[in-house]
Formats: C-alpha cells, structure tokens, sequence
C-alpha cells in the first residue's frame, strides 16, 4: 500500500488518537469543566421578547395623498430596526418604569433581531429578573410605535394647521365658493389621516415572563466546552505526533529502515536474561542470523543509530542464543567509546581489545569465558562439552578509537576471531555520532542494526542507513528493542516462568 495513501494517512490519524488519547480526554475535561465553573458562577439572566410587525404602507396614505415608499427598501427597513434602540425612546423607557440605571446601560440590556424572509422584528430584552425583562421589553415596543405615530402625524397635522389658516384668511364669500369648499375638504382629510396613523409598524406580540433563563445554560455550555476541549485535544495531538521523531512502531522501522526485521526483543531484566519471554525472542533472532549466515555470514557487526538503542543487551543476548544452540560464539566490545559489556557481565582482568590492538597478549588469553545459562565466568575444561560463550571486552579506552580500530591490528583481531569462532558478533558505537561503524563494516560479513521503539528517531535510522549503505556490506537485518509482547507469543512451547510485566522489569539500554 503506498504510504501516501488517504488510507495510510487515515491509520496514522487514528494511531496518534490512539496513542494520545489521554491527552485528549485530559483536554475534553479541562476545557468542558472550566468552560461550565465559570458558566455556573455567573448570575442568572433572563430573556423576554416581544415582536413588531413592519408594514411597507400605512392604511392612511390614501386619504393623505401622500406615498411614503422608498426607492430602496431595504435601507429603509435597516433605518427603522435601528430606531428602536434610539436614546430617546430608551430614556422614555427608563421613566416609565423608574429603572436605576442609566440609559447607556438599558441599551446593552436590548438587543433586536430580524428574520432574513420576514418584516419581523424581535425585540429582546436581558435581565437577572424575569418580569422586569419582560416589561422592558414590552416599554420597548410600546414608547416605539409611539414613536413612529407621533412622527407620521406630525407632518400631516401641520398641513391640516396650514390649511385652517388659509381659510380663516379667506372671506365668508370666498369659503362658500368651490374653491373654499375644497380646501376645507383638504383640512378635515388631513386630520382623519393624522388619527389614523400608525407609523406603519404593529405590534404582532408582547413579551411574557420568561420561566427558564437565558444564561447560564449548563448543558448547552457543558457540550460546547466537550467540542471545543476534543477538537482543541486533537489538533494538540497531531501536532505533537508531527513533532515527535521518536520511531513508534514496528511497521515503521520497516519503512524508514528499508530492511526486513529479524528480531523483536522485549524489555528484560538489565543483568540475567532469566525472562522467558525475551530468551525466546534472542531464541529466534539467533535462528534468523544463524540462516543468514550459514549462507554468507560468519561475521556479524551489530550496531545502532544512536545511544541507548539496546545493541549492547542485544549482542550478549544473541551471543547466549548462539552458544545455547551449541555453536562456538566470540562477542567483541569494539564500542571504544561508551563500552557498555560491563553492565551485563562480569569480565576478569585483561587488557581487552584495546590490548591485543597495541600489541599485548593474545586473543585466546585475553577472552572471558562466561556460561551461556548463568551468565557468569567459568573456566573451560571441554569447551566443546559445555554451553559457553567468549568474551572480548574493550579494555582501556583510547584517546583516539578511530585510528585504533582502523588499523591493521583490528582486521587481524577479526580474523583470528573467525578462525576459532562459529560466530563473531562485533558490538559497535553507533553511527549517528561516529564513524567507528563504517570502518569496521569493511571487516564483516553483515550488519545487524538495532533500534528501538519510542527511542530512535526518524532522523537518525535515515542517516545510519545513508552512512552504512555506502560500505559494500550486506544487511541482515534490524532487531527493534523495547517491543510490547505477551508471554505466549514466544513462549508457547516451554514450560519455564511466565514473562514478568513490565513494571517488574528492567529497560534494556546499551
């Protein structure tokens, strides 16, 4: 399947979720509680809302004569929404109900809404009690639409005023004419239409006390805050699994590596391997190398991308498997610079292989014997009658390891080693810092690369691989370390004791 694939990106969404997802939950908790705690310590406010109903024309206009359409209705109709909220009627409001509070501050309590299809509009008002909201509401409408009429009849009743004066100018004769007649006519129209003025609004519904409130609402906030608190959880997520380098599973290391794994050890016990379940797993990492190598391998380099990978456990653990299998097994400490044998095994006295490569000693005095089922010196009387396994430590650390294992004293040591061995296992630095690894790449036959789960990084597994591929050598394979098994995944045949969890159990390092 192509890793750039919708549905390998979809795993890895639900991988990292997965991986995260108390994180996550943490951040659903912590948004949805701290958005309710401050909901519920709010006080209570109610709203009230009563409703106008906007006309286009006013029932009056005809006997007027007079057209108050407009050229752009809409404006109009946004002029009239906003003349709700005018000073003048929030003060007149303010006085009538004999409110303590300033008319700045009645406005923030009122708000309106208009529906996108409609010529109804909302008016609402917000208040800790709820009758008071609900007669503010209804002062609202009320000081508005008489608003609106005082305006309509303000004009029409100055032209009925106008028309009066003209006819008190004019002579009785004149009043009797046609001409007077009309213009009386004119004066009694004016002031019917300026009675029946409505300002072309209504009032459609009042407002009545409202019995559940406005704000808080805490299961509508409750919910809103889980939304927030998940969506927020998992941006946080992705965004630190994008970050995080680290190689987390298997299937990666196969990606990024480009090779096959061979082995997949368990966190065990850092000085016996008396795990089951990770005995068998170097059981089975041993078969595998030793199928490798009974085709081109004798040799095996074991190094890693970086510290703390676990090539070191892997390398004396291999090496048991090897001799418990009754192969002759030679495990070299090249690692000149963090040797690390010494924190698994007990070594006498030697000069190591630091030693042998300034010229002192040989390699079959310089080896420790150790027993392949105790882990623990012996002296050999019939190596080929006992389950044992030899041991080449570092010895004194050089100033310069690279000069030293460079030298034609190493590849002598190598050959030696392969002379009196079934399997070498050369235990090297890693790669990412030194160069160490390349050069005696050149010596082997294979190299084995081990990495570890939520250890290695990304980075680093790329530019060992970039370093290595340059050596004309062959790879095995990768042993990825720290993986999470159950007992009867290796151990389904022996009867010895289960795998100890792993709270029990010490984390392999190198």
């Amino acid at each position: 399947m192509d890793p750039g694939s919708p549905t390998v990106q979809l795993v890895d969404y639900l991988r990292a979720i997965r991986r995260r997802w108390l994180l996550i939950v943490l951040f659903v908790v912590l948004v949805a509680g701290t958005a309710l705690a401050r909901d519920l310590s709010t006080d209570k406010q109610y709203d009230a809302t009563s409703q106008l109903l906007f006309r286009s024309t006013d029932p009056a206009e005809g006997l007027s004569g007079a057209s108050s359409g407009s050229a752009d209705p809409e404006r109009e109709a946004n002029t009239d929404v906003e003349l709700i909220k005018l000073g003048s009627i929030a003060e007149s409001v303010r006085r009538r109900l004999g409110l303590a509070v300033s008319t700045a501050q009645l406005l923030e309590q009122v708000r309106t809404e208009t529906g996108s299809n409609s010529d109804m509009v909302s008016v609402i008002a917000r208040d800790r009690d709820p009758e008071r909201a609900a007669a503010i509401a209804n002062a609202f409408v009320a000081a508005y639409v008489d608003f609106r009429v005082r305006s309509s009849r303000a004009s029409l009743i100055q032209a009925a005023e106008l028309a009066a004066r003209q006819l008190e100018a004019l002579s009785p004769e004149d009043r009797a004419a046609a001409e007077g007649r009309a213009l009386e006519a004119r004066r009694r129209e004016l002031e019917i239409a300026a009675a029946l003025q409505t300002g072309r609004v209504q009032i459609v519904q009042r407002a009545a006390t409202p019995s559940e409130p406005a704000v808080p609402r805490p299961r509508l906030t409750l919910a809103l805050g889980a939304i927030v608190g998940l969506l927020a959880g998992l941006v946080l997520a992705f965004a630190l699994e994008f970050a995080d380098r680290r190689i987390r599973e298997e299937r990666q290391v196969e990606e990024i590596f480009e090779l096959p794994i061979i082995g997949a050890i368990p966190p065990g016990p850092r000085r016996r391997d008396d795990d089951s379940v990770q005995r068998e797993a170097f059981s089975l990492l041993a078969a595998n190398l030793r199928a490798a190598s009974a085709r081109t391998s004798r040799v095996v380099m074991i190094t890693s991308p970086q510290p703390s990978d676990g090539k070191t456990s892997v390398t004396l653990g291999v090496a048991r498997a090897f001799a418990r299998l009754g192969l002759r097994v030679i495990a070299i400490e090249a690692d000149l610079r963090r040797p690390g044998f010494g924190n698994y095994i007990t070594t006498q006295p030697s000069v190591g292989l630091t030693g042998l490569l300034a010229g002192y000693g040989t390699l079959g005095k310089e080896l420790t014997w150790l027993d392949a089922n105790t882990f623990e010196p012996m002296t050999l009387d019939s190596s080929r009658d006992q389950l044992a396994l030899a041991v080449l430590p570092a010895g004194e650390l050089p100033q310069n390891p690279q000069h030293l294992l460079s030298g034609a004293a190493m590849a002598e040591v190598v050959q030696e080693a392969r002379a009196h061995a079934d399997v070498v296992l050369i235990d090297t630095p890693p790669t990412a810092a030194f160069s160490d690894a390349v050069t005696l790449a050149r010596l082997v036959d294979s190299v084995t690369i081990v990495a570890r789960i939520d250890k290695t990084t990304k980075d680093a597994a790329r530019r060992a691989m970039r370093v290595l591929r340059g050596v004309d050598v062959g790879f095995d394979g990768v042993v990825v370390t720290d993986v999470r098994v159950e007992a009867h995944q290796y151990g389904y045949y022996q009867a010895g004791p289960a795998a100890q969890p792993r709270s029990q159990q010490q984390v392999s390092h190198d």
